[in-house]
């Protein structure tokens, strides 16, 4: 698992490890939040998954971080195999997209 801040995980004991950290200082009273938008299947028992996320204390609209997980499927359960996540940042969008408007996606 990497995350946008660079930092790489390695498997479930670490990722579970440093996401509690977070939840017990910094991100307190709040609830991980995430909505599908996409998933592409590649051949039988693997998929990528895109959707959003995000961490707040109530649910509001989920633009903040885009996700890409990719996921296997091994004695009928489906287990993520790799996660990146990164911050999806608008005003640099703006900018790309008014100087270079080839570079806005086309969906």
């Amino acid at each position: 698992m990497c995350i946008y801040a660079g930092t790489v995980y390695d498997g479930r004991d670490d990722i579970a490890a440093g996401h509690q950290a977070l939840f017990d200082s910094v991100l307190k009273g709040t609830t991980m939040v995430n909505e599908i938008d996409e998933v592409r299947f590649y051949g039988p028992g693997t998929a990528v998954v895109a959707g959003r996320g995000d961490v707040a204390k109530k649910r509001g609209k989920l633009t903040k971080v885009r996700t890409c997980t990719v996921v296997r499927e091994g004695d009928g359960t489906w287990r993520i195999a790799s996660f990146h996540n990164t911050k999806r940042r608008p005003l640099m969008e703006a900018v790309s997209f008014t100087y270079m408007p080839a570079s806005r996606p086309r969906r």
